[in-house]
């Protein structure tokens, strides 16, 4: 079969593009938009008209100009269809590339690659070998293949979507038998879909999605599949359990993540709602960040609620807070019940250091094992938080005072030290005494 002549494929560009009309503006892609009857991207229009029409003009000059519309795109065209033939030029035109003129892959805004090169061949027959702006009414000469109704799947292809997409949505199946039935350009097509309550509820990263899934299944299986895994691995780091309702969760997070382009910082902000810490079992970064506060409040000496640290760990790993606000917060407490170790608490110091003088000579002086005394005793907390009994004015209590008191403990008289200290006593009143032992 012959190919169409230049002149019936440049008609039949014009016409696919846009319905034949110089104002038409395509939406914005990426920054850049399709301008004029055969829709040049912006970013081209000034070295091509530079080129192919003496003079560089922005977009905006472009538009307002038909002259300069037809011979950019004639000059371009012409180059395209002597070097690679009417199929190869419709798909450099399309695409960019000249050799994609059989793929069926769907592309977001528009049909596949075939089936703008089909539609447009089809199109160009239409025309008389001359050209022209209107379609010849003679079908001499017209291969019967283009003589055919397209079907219903050339027909979504044309309006850039695929025939199962559309079926799979009452909304879009009653819009685009009505499309096929008035036959629509694919520019009325696409402008009354947008007054449709599908594409307003879905965003153009899941209207390409949804496309992909329908058009090119394996692809979008492939990348769902992937999201999954990735969205697993993350739920298992931050400590969630796999919960029946959980699984359920990690298909829905996979498709926000190939479908919806939810970052990971979304992620650990809705998987993070579904880290628990029943009974004070932990797991993932979550405990891990349970760990962390549980262990700096003992150091400060503070005391929080299991349910404190349930909230402020999960609310750390789904991203809202950060360990250092729960910190501080725990320091402000401290300061507050410990007033008098404020500028050390400030300086770093934590109450667990400020005691250990304290603890050392509590375990020396009472013979109890250092391990078993920590910023919760009541001795220390005392010293701590002593009261001037004179002044009534909180202080820090001297270390000789604190281990007076220690000596005038019950405890005390009970340990080796004591005892090795009256036996001492006893000796010495008995040696005043003159009496020998």
């Amino acid at each position: 079969m012959s190919q169409p002549s230049f002149e019936q494929f440049f008609s039949a560009i014009a016409e696919q593009e846009s319905g034949g009309r110089y104002s038409a503006l395509g939406v914005m892609t990426g920054g850049d938009r399709a301008y004029g009857k055969y829709q040049v991207m912006g970013a081209n229009i000034p070295s091509w008209t530079a080129t192919y029409y003496g003079k560089r003009l922005s977009p905006q000059q472009y538009l307002n100009s038909p002259a300069a519309q037809d011979a950019v795109a004639r000059g371009v065209l012409k180059s395209y269809y002597n070097k690679y033939g009417a199929r190869g030029a419709a798909s450099a035109w399309y695409s960019g590339n000249p050799n994609l003129d059989q793929s069926t892959r769907s592309q977001y805004g528009g049909p596949s690659v075939k089936g703008y090169v089909d539609s447009v061949i089809n199109k160009a027959y239409r025309y008389s070998s001359s050209g022209g702006s209107t379609p010849a009414s003679s079908s001499s000469g017209i291969p019967e293949e283009a003589k055919k109704p397209m079907t219903a799947a050339e027909s979504a292809e044309e309006y850039g979507f695929v025939q199962a997409l559309l079926n799979s949505n009452s909304e879009l199946k009653e819009k685009f038998a009505e499309a096929v039935k008035s036959t629509w350009s694919p520019q009325r097509f696409q402008a009354e879909l947008r007054d449709t309550n599908w594409w307003k509820s879905h965003s153009k990263t899941e209207r390409d999605y949804l496309t992909k899934r329908y058009g090119d299944p394996a692809t979008a299986k492939a990348e769902s599949s992937a999201a999954y895994v990735k969205v697993r691995q993350l739920a298992n780091q931050l400590g969630m359990r796999e919960t029946p309702g959980n699984k359920a969760r990690l298909n829905t997070w996979a498709y926000n993540v190939v479908a919806k382009g939810w970052s990971d910082d979304q992620l650990r902000y809705d998987i993070g709602k579904y880290v628990y810490f029943d009974h004070d079992v932990h797991q993932g970064q979550g405990g891990e960040e349970q760990d962390k506060l549980r262990s700096y409040a003992y150091n400060m000496g503070v005391t929080m609620s299991s349910q404190w640290y349930a909230d402020k760990s999960r609310n750390i790993i789904r991203g809202v807070a950060a360990e250092e606000d729960y910190k501080d917060e725990i320091r402000r407490q401290a300061k507050a019940t410990y007033s008098e170790w404020a500028t050390q608490i400030d300086a770093g110091k934590t109450i667990a250091d400020l005691a250990s003088p304290y603890m050392q000579s509590m375990s020396q002086i009472l013979e109890i094992p250092s391990g078993s005394i920590n910023p919760f005793d009541p001795d220390i907390k005392k010293a701590l938080q002593y009261k001037d009994p004179q002044t009534g004015e909180t202080k820090v209590k001297p270390l000789w005072q604190f281990e007076n008191d220690l000596r005038g403990e019950q405890r005390w008289k009970k340990t080796k030290n004591a005892q090795d200290s009256m036996m001492q006593v006893a000796h010495q009143v008995l040696s005043d005494f003159g009496v020998k032992y």
